[in-house]
């Protein structure tokens, strides 16, 4: 029987295998290890005795006004055991580490032609407007000059199971400048190659694209098209 509880430090391996079998990515096994030991992060596995058939990874963020989100970062379940609800039920035990926290909301960003995974999210509670969001995605480039970011945009720097990176959120809000933008992204990457990191991103959505400055958006790698779920933990 597969049972729903929280990762240990044992399973690390089983998730590895999960996340290659899926994606064909690496994980990163201390950052397993931190979200195995830290409050605001939570990992979950569906376990048959020591068999791993899936796992959910989730984490706390916060938007630039200080309200605290529980991202709900990987969700997966291996192809031989799809069709028991282990997703939902995953998502499900997540949102409860969220509720414990007293984190007001849990979000997710699914691919758009992720219809199982879409289905999952709707399942658990979650609810969409519909909106298809843009991912693009910017490779660290170390710099020596000087950079500022416009102040309507959120660093929002992220430690995942796969990567390490920084989030950017507002890049192209209203009323944001194509130089703005320039300077944000560059003081980004330079920060990303600073670390170590992946690389940097922005969720944008798709009604909001030709807000992007054209030669960041030449430079920039597309990594899909997602919709943005959510679900009050209140």
């Amino acid at each position: 029987m597969i049972k729903i509880r929280e990762a240990t430090p044992a399973d690390i391996p089983g998730i590895a295998t999960v996340v290659h079998d899926t994606w064909g990515q690496d994980i990163l096994p201390d950052v397993c290890t931190a979200q195995i030991d830290r409050d605001a992060c939570a990992l979950w596995v569906a376990a048959e005795g020591e068999d791993i058939a899936g796992f959910v990874s989730a984490f706390l963020t916060m938007d630039r006004k200080g309200t605290r989100r529980w991202e709900i970062d990987l969700l997966a379940v291996r192809s031989t055991s799809q069709g028991q609800r282990l997703g939902q039920r995953l998502v499900e035990a997540a949102c409860q580490d969220a509720k414990a926290l007293h984190i007001p909301v849990a979000r997710a960003a699914v691919r758009a032609e992720n219809i199982a995974s879409r289905r999952t999210f709707q399942n658990a509670g979650f609810t969409t407007n519909g909106e298809i969001h843009k991912l693009f995605l910017w490779t660290s480039t170390a710099s020596n000059g000087p950079s500022i970011y416009g102040g309507g945009v959120t660093f929002v720097p992220v430690d995942t199971v796969t990567y390490r990176g920084l989030w950017l959120e507002g890049l192209t809000a209203e009323g944001t400048q194509a130089e703005e933008q320039r300077s944000t992204v560059k003081m980004a990457r330079s920060i990303v190659a600073w670390e170590g990191w992946a690389n940097t991103g922005a969720l944008i959505p798709a009604r909001e694209e030709h807000r992007l400055a054209s030669d960041l958006h030449d430079v920039a790698k597309l990594h899909g098209e997602f919709y943005c779920y959510a679900k009050s933990m209140r």
